[in-house]
């Protein structure tokens, strides 16, 4: 799986995460636990300082 650089939602330092090959992200979201109402397109991923946050992809 391809990786992207993001910024965490709660310290704003840059983080690299783990995303499914030819996706977009969406955004970075606070609430990171995957499958929750239906919506199954967010990786799970922790900051340096121990944040737990989602990226939310969409297919391109």
């Amino acid at each position: 799986m391809p990786s992207a650089t993001v910024a965490c939602p709660y310290c704003e330092t840059d983080n690299t995460v783990t995303v499914p090959d030819g996706v977009d992200i969406k955004k970075v979201v606070k609430s990171y636990r995957t499958g929750i109402r239906g919506d199954k397109n967010v990786s799970e991923a922790e900051c340096a300082g121990g944040h737990h946050f989602g990226v939310k992809y969409r297919s391109k």
